[in-house]
């Protein structure tokens, strides 16, 4: 099923970061006709630090380097558009290290401010997703490799191979009502503190995985 593209930003807080000219009266008639609530700051107000908190889109003036913009990661996690007057190979690379995923070029226009919004919107909507399933899959490769630690300190524990040691511990993180990866981690910690003195810990065999266990023998 395909992502719903938003084309509504009634209400979304748009940070325009501009000098007092024609452009930013331009910019801030179109945005306030679309809906969002629009704050103007000029690019050396002390105030924009504060204010890029405080919105959900921010507008830029490609063609001033913002000192408050100069360290990685300055800006918010929010779409952010470049308003560019001149196309030069050093204002352009800024633009890139700032994180803009759309831009508009100057003079700002009636036309252009809506279709820059839409791509930043959606863009940004749709890297937040894939950094979403990103965390949740190294989330889930963490989990399973802390479970591959547990089976195999469990084999070497309890003399069982590979298939039995799983075996005991999806029917103790079932039995438990937990993750198996959380089981796991706990076992692990568990064995820790036991190489420290601390008491071993244990994971006993169910009906289940000793029936298991006694007809991989049999069969072998």
């Amino acid at each position: 099923m395909k992502a719903a593209v938003k084309t509504n930003f009634r209400g979304m807080r748009a940070l325009v970061v501009l000098g007092n000219d024609s452009n930013r009266l331009a910019l801030a008639s179109v945005l306030g006709k679309l809906g969002l609530d629009v704050q103007l700051h000029d690019p050396h107000d002390a105030g924009v630090q504060t204010a890029l908190e405080k919105c959900d889109v921010v507008l830029l003036d490609a063609d001033v380097n913002l000192e408050v913009l100069s360290e990685p990661n300055a800006l918010p996690d929010v779409p952010c558009i470049a308003l560019i007057g001149t196309e030069t190979p050093s204002q352009l690379a800024r633009v890139v290290r700032q994180g803009c995923i759309s831009h508009i070029l100057k003079p700002v226009r009636s036309s252009g401010v809506f279709t820059a919004l839409l791509l930043a919107v959606n863009e940004h909507e749709k890297r937040q997703k894939i950094a979403r399933e990103m965390a949740v899959l190294r989330q889930r490769l963490a989990g399973r490799r802390e479970v591959t630690a547990a089976i195999l300190k469990l084999m070497m524990a309890d003399g069982i191979d590979q298939d039995a040691a799983y075996e005991r511990l999806r029917v103790e993180a079932m039995n438990r009502r937990m993750p198996i990866e959380e089981l796991a981690r706990e076992y692990l910690a568990c064995d820790a503190r036991a190489q420290g003195g601390g008491r071993r810990p244990r994971i006993k065999a169910d009906d289940t995985a000793k029936k298991l266990s006694t007809n991989r023998r049999l069969r072998q």
